[in-house]
């Protein structure tokens, strides 16, 4: 078995990689941590959502999360309809694999750049959900998925 095609050991290899991406930027080598920030969402949210059983997400508030000191995603469209961390992964999960993510600058700096992610449902010319977050604040809530299903999963 190829321990790549396990969800769990994709997402910290991909930890392993952003990790690895800040230390060299920390360095001052010419690499993009907002871009590989963007790229972990993929490995640590969204194919760990996709291939694993996590009916416990929609357990988890909004309201829960921020009192948990999850990262904010700041919902400009769709609020109504976020209501837990399974309805926001399900957006996200949509907008990444739709190309549906913009930046605010080309600046390196994470923290100084937004991420929008919007949803947009098939054959709309518009869409339903919009969110942003800062490019530092998603790699927060990236890890802090990854240890929540690490918790989860024994």
């Amino acid at each position: 078995m190829n321990d790549r095609n396990q969800p769990l050991v994709f997402a910290a290899r991909t930890r392993k990689n952003l990790d690895f991406i800040e230390a060299a930027a920390l360095r001052g080598e010419d690499v993009h941590r907002v871009i590989q920030i963007t790229v972990s969402l993929l490995g640590l949210v969204v194919i760990p959502r996709e291939k694993l059983l996590l009916p416990h997400l929609k357990d988890m508030t909004m309201a829960s999360m921020a009192a948990e000191g999850w990262p904010t995603w700041q919902i400009c469209l769709g609020e109504a309809e976020t209501k837990t961390l399974h309805d926001l992964v399900r957006h996200l999960r949509n907008a990444a694999a739709h190309g549906r993510l913009d930046f605010t600058s080309d600046c390196r700096d994470p923290a100084e750049v937004d991420i929008i992610a919007e949803d947009m449902p098939y054959g709309s010319s518009e869409p339903n959900w919009r969110a942003h977050i800062r490019a530092d604040q998603l790699r927060d809530f990236c890890y802090k998925f990854l240890d929540l299903i690490d918790d989860s999963m024994g």
